[in-house]
C-alpha cells in the first residue's frame, strides 16, 4: 500500500480539463508524488474522506443540493482540499452552479474574460501574460527564489519580475473570509481584478478557486512560472507547511467590478451636435444626450405625399429603376498581341579592362611586350643591361599567351615552350624549300 496522498479528479460533471486529455503533462508531474485518481461517480462523504485533494477542473454540469452538502462536510469536518478550476464565460459558458457553493466562502467566478490589449509574446489576446499578478507577499517571495523567467528591468518592487500565463480566464469577487492570491495586475485588463481566491478553515479545511483551468493545461505548463505556481498550490492545498498572516495580504491593490453600457449601440445614434448644451449642467441620466428617434423609420406621411400630387395635377408614379450610364475614364482593356520588350543587359564596366590588351592583335600586344623589355634594359646601368633568367622565362611565357600557344590557366616552363617553337619552325622547311 503506497503512503503517496490522494489527489482525486471529478469526471462525473463532464469536466473541460482531464488527467487523460489535456491534462497529461500535469498528470506525470503529479504521479512522482501523488496517487492519480479519477471519480465519475455521484459524490459521497466515503469516497471524499480518504482524499487530500479534490480538483473539480471546469465542470460543465449542475451539482446537486446533496452534492454540494457532501463538499461542505469535506472540508470544513474532513479538513480536505478543494481546487475548483473554471474558464473564460464562468458559470454560464460553462452551464455549471459551482458559485453557489463558493459563495458561502466569500468567493464567485464572473461571466467576464481576461484580456491583454497589446501583443507580447503570444499572439491572442486572451493568452494573457499577467505581470505583477502575484500579490500574496509570501507567494511571491517564494517564487522570486525559484528557476524561473524573470523580467530583468529595476522595477521597485520584485513581484513585477514575476510574469506568468493566464490563458482565457475570468476574474473573481473575492472578500471575507476568503484572501486573493492573484490579480490581473496593472497591466491585462480589467487592472488589478483577483483571479485566484483561497479560504481556509481551524480544521484544516481549504478552497483554492482559480479563474483559468488552461493555466496548467499542455501548452502553458511548460511555461517555468506556471509550473512553479502549481507546484506552490499542491504545497499549499496538500499540507500545512505554507501558512499566512494578516500582513501578507495587506498591500493588495484591487479594483472595482465595473460594467460597461453597449457602446456599440450608443455609438450608432449620438446627437448630431452637442452646442445646445453648452452653458448648461450635464443631465444625470447620460441617455438622454442620444436622440434614439432619429433613425426611426415611418410612412405615416405617404398619404399625405400622394394628396399633394393630385394637389399639383401631377401624375404620380412610382418610381422605377434607371439602369446607370457610367463614364469610362480610360480606354477599354485589350490583350497584348506582340511580345513583351526586356530591357537590354547593360554595358560591361569597360573602366575594368585594359582595352589596348584586350582588343589590340597579337603582334601590336608582341610589339608592346617587347617595348616593355627593351625600355626595362635601357633603365638599367650599361655594365647590367640584360636579362636575367627569370626575366626572360617571364618573357617567353607572356609572349606564348599572346600568341595562344598555351592556354590562359596553363603554367609550361620556358624550355618546353621554346621547344614546341622549334617544332613548329621545322615543319614549315621543307614547304619552304619548295
Amino acid at each position: 500500500m503506497s503512503n503517496k496522498p490522494i489527489i482525486c479528479f471529478d469526471t462525473s460533471k463532464n469536466e473541460r480539463f482531464q488527467v487523460s486529455d489535456n491534462y497529461k503533462m500535469m498528470h506525470r508531474k503529479l504521479k512522482a508524488n501523488w496517487n492519480v485518481e479519477q471519480s465519475d461517480a455521484e459524490l459521497q462523504k466515503e469516497r471524499l474522506s480518504r482524499v487530500k485533494i479534490f480538483v473539480l477542473a471546469g465542470p460543465q454540469d449542475r451539482f446537486t443540493e446533496d452534492e454540494f452538502e457532501v463538499l461542505k462536510h469535506y472540508v470544513e469536518v474532513d479538513g480536505g482540499s478543494l481546487l475548483v478550476l473554471l474558464g473564460e464565460g464562468g458559470e454560464q459558458e460553462f452551464n455549471t452552479n459551482v458559485n453557489f457553493f463558493l459563495e458561502q466562502y466569500g468567493i464567485y467566478i464572473n461571466g467576464d474574460n481576461v484580456v491583454r490589449p497589446h501583443y507580447y509574446k503570444n499572439f491572442h489576446p486572451k493568452e494573457c501574460i499577467v505581470g505583477g499578478g502575484v500579490v500574496c507577499e509570501s507567494m511571491w517571495r517564494h517564487l522570486i527564489k525559484l528557476d524561473i523567467e524573470k523580467v530583468d528591468y529595476d522595477f521597485s518592487d520584485e513581484k513585477y519580475k514575476i510574469h506568468f500565463q493566464y490563458p482565457y480566464g475570468a476574474t473573481l469577487n473575492v472578500s471575507e473570509p476568503a484572501n486573493v492570491l492573484l490579480t490581473t495586475g496593472p497591466v491585462v485588463y480589467p487592472f488589478n481584478r483577483p483571479l485566484a481566491g483561497y479560504y481556509t478553515n481551524g480544521k484544516g479545511g481549504k478552497i483554492l478557486a482559480l479563474g483559468s483551468g488552461y493555466i496548467w493545461h499542455d501548452k502553458y505548463l511548460q511555461d517555468k512560472t506556471n509550473d512553479a505556481i502549481l507546484e506552490y498550490v499542491l504545497k499549499l492545498l496538500g499540507g500545512d507547511a505554507i501558512s499566512y498572516t494578516h500582513l501578507d495580504f495587506n498591500d493588495v491593490e484591487l479594483s472595482d467590478n465595473k460594467h460597461f453600457t453597449d457602446l456599440a449601440f450608443l455609438a450608432d445614434m449620438p446627437k448630431a451636435c452637442l452646442i445646445d448644451s453648452i452653458g448648461t449642467e450635464m443631465p444625470t441620466d447620460f441617455k438622454q444626450m442620444f436622440d434614439m428617434e432619429m433613425c426611426a423609420l415611418s410612412n405615416r406621411l405617404l398619404k399625405d405625399v400622394i394628396d399633394t400630387y393630385e394637389q399639383l395635377h401631377v401624375k404620380y408614379e412610382p418610381l422605377r429603376i434607371i439602369k446607370p450610364q457610367f463614364e469610362i475614364p480610360l480606354p477599354n482593356l485589350q490583350l497584348a498581341t506582340f511580345p513583351p520588350i526586356f530591357s537590354e543587359p547593360p554595358a560591361p564596366p569597360l573602366e575594368l579592362y585594359d582595352l589596348d590588351e584586350t582588343f589590340s592583335g597579337a603582334r601590336s600586344q608582341l610589339a608592346h611586350m617587347t617595348g616593355q623589355c627593351l625600355q626595362a634594359l635601357q633603365s638599367k646601368e650599361p655594365a647590367r643591361r640584360s636579362l636575367n633568367p627569370r626575366e626572360l622565362e617571364n618573357y617567353v611565357k607572356e609572349c606564348a599567351r599572346i600568341t595562344a600557344i598555351v592556354g590562359e590557366q596553363q603554367d609550361m616552363p620556358a624550355r618546353e615552350i621554346l621547344n614546341i617553337v622549334a617544332r613548329q619552325i621545322v615543319s614549315y622547311r621543307p614547304y619552304a624549300e619548295d
